[in-house]
């Protein structure tokens, strides 16, 4: 219980800090990123409607810079919920050369239908950028670190919490296929002693005019352990809505 408060402590600790920043980059107007939204709505022999929602943010002040994920995503069948889940992250990494940084990072993430309550990451350690030019970014990160997993049935993991130390492993690789179309794919690999948890997104955004544009992607996440009657590999397609600003 006392390592969990510790943890607990830092990733809130973290959360602020980088809150603190972020106030202040948006004070000096130097955000980029985009906000995703999809929508699907079926009716007649079968009632169903999905609602997703992402944003990702990011600013660079100097050898700073900060990175801001959240998204959210609930749908019903025939009037009864069948997801519901949310996600967030937050990353800080200082530039100490032009190729090598250092980073801390923190992320939470409740899905209602995995049998977890919450999982919770908190990291810290070493980036490579390993390209870098007009057409590629290719970024990778090692560092250890901290997870806590909840379960929702106690039974399933004795006093239903898990709280271990990991090694998180992660990779970020960007292609701009055209000035209209760039490809990215995303993969994080966070190692422990009782359960390893997975996370690749791949995805394609092409731009239709002004800052609106269209983004398909293919996100799977995979936990090693996972709670009675729940499946290992969760995996979801979706098409969106992209505004870049």
């Amino acid at each position: 219980m006392k390592y969990l408060n510790s943890t607990l402590v830092a990733v809130a600790a973290t959360v602020a800090a980088n809150g603190v920043f972020a106030q202040d980059a948006a004070a000096t107007k130097l955000w980029k990123g985009d906000v995703e939204f999809g929508y699907y709505q079926q009716e007649g022999n079968t009632e169903e409607s999905s609602v997703i929602g992402k944003t990702n943010a990011k600013r660079s002040s100097g050898k700073w810079t900060y990175d801001i994920s959240a998204e959210g995503q609930n749908s019903e069948a025939s009037g009864i919920r069948a997801a519901e889940r949310y996600f967030l992250s937050n990353r800080l990494a200082y530039d100490f050369s032009e190729f090598n940084y250092t980073f801390g990072y923190a992320s939470a993430d409740k899905d209602r239908f995995s049998g977890f309550v919450y999982q919770a990451t908190i990291a810290g350690g070493y980036g490579r950028r390993l390209l870098k030019n007009d057409r590629f970014t290719w970024d990778a990160e090692i560092g250890p670190g901290a997870r806590v997993s909840e379960f929702e049935n106690p039974s399933d993991a004795g006093d239903g919490q898990i709280t271990e130390a990991i090694l998180r492993l992660s990779t970020d690789f960007a292609w701009a296929l055209s000035e209209t179309a760039t490809f990215e794919q995303k993969l994080a690999v966070e190692r422990g002693d009782q359960n390893t948890v997975s996370r690749s997104i791949t995805s394609l955004k092409t731009k239709i005019v002004g800052g609106l544009g269209l983004k398909i992607s293919y996100t799977m996440e995979y936990n090693e352990v996972v709670p009675n009657e729940t499946v290992h590999l969760d995996r979801e397609t979706s098409v969106t809505l992209v505004y870049n600003y």
